[in-house]
């Protein structure tokens, strides 16, 4: 209950109260919460507290407003670390979820500009384009594209192919060890926001246009030697990216 002799705001102690009925299965995910009104009533505060505490929980992401509707629990968001890269099915497995990957399509592409730079290839060079989706619990999560050169992508996509056809959850980066016993020594990556159309968008089955996560990765081998160009969409509703840095002198 909610203690009116605290030093901590009503509305504060009402928040983290629903925060702890989230986090206990009380409330659960996608579903409505009681009304203000019910709020008010159950703990005995104003409706200014009560709508206060539903402001702030939903600037947190535990819940959000439907006009008109209601207030839901918000589904959790999967906190990804910057400092390192972990695989797909360790991350998921990781926040209570059961991952697997499907394998949406391989072929051979004619390499662009931008592909044949990351790959150190002639442009317009036949290489092997793999698309991925990364899905937890039934919901697709992750929109993964890379381009490989040949020698390289055609036995990684038949491997994608046997694991996708095994319901197994994995990344490109899983396939490496599988293919040639080699493991991607570093990725430079860079991180944007972006919008989401088109049939990207209808993989990951978002409304369109929807805010998304954009990491795009150049990964090389042990000798620096580029190994795969990799495009990752992230659901902007799903994912939360921390990092820790230092302050400049």
């Amino acid at each position: 209950m909610l203690e009116k002799s605290s030093p901590t705001p009503l509305y504060v102690q009402l928040k983290e109260l629903i925060r702890r009925q989230i986090e206990n299965g009380f409330y659960e995910e996608g579903k409505a919460i009681p009304s203000e009104r019910e709020l008010c009533r159950a703990y005995g505060v104003s409706r200014m507290t009560v709508r206060q505490a539903i402001a702030e929980a939903a600037s947190e992401g535990l819940l959000f407003t439907r006009h008109g509707k209601g207030t839901y629990v918000a589904k959790r968001k999967i906190d990804q670390a910057l400092d390192r890269i972990t695989g797909f099915d360790k991350t998921m497995a990781g926040h209570g979820l059961l991952p697997v990957t499907s394998l949406v399509d391989v072929r051979r592409v004619p390499a662009g500009e931008e592909i044949a730079a990351a790959l150190k290839v002639q442009k317009g060079i036949s290489v092997v384009k793999m698309v991925l989706v990364g899905m937890a619990n039934g919901e697709p999560m992750a929109l993964y594209t890379s381009y490989f050169t040949p020698e390289l992508g055609v036995p990684m996509g038949e491997k994608a192919a046997e694991l996708s056809r095994q319901g197994r959850a994995f990344t490109s980066f899983d396939l490496y060890a599988l293919v040639d016993g080699t493991k991607p020594a570093r990725a430079r990556q860079t991180f944007e926001a972006a919008l989401l159309r088109g049939a990207a968008a209808r993989l990951l089955r978002l409304k369109e246009p929807t805010a998304v996560f954009v990491v795009t990765s150049v990964v090389e081998d042990e000798r620096g030697n580029p190994v795969e160009y990799r495009i990752v969409h992230y659901r902007g509703d799903r994912y939360r990216f921390s990092v820790t840095r230092e302050v400049a002198d």
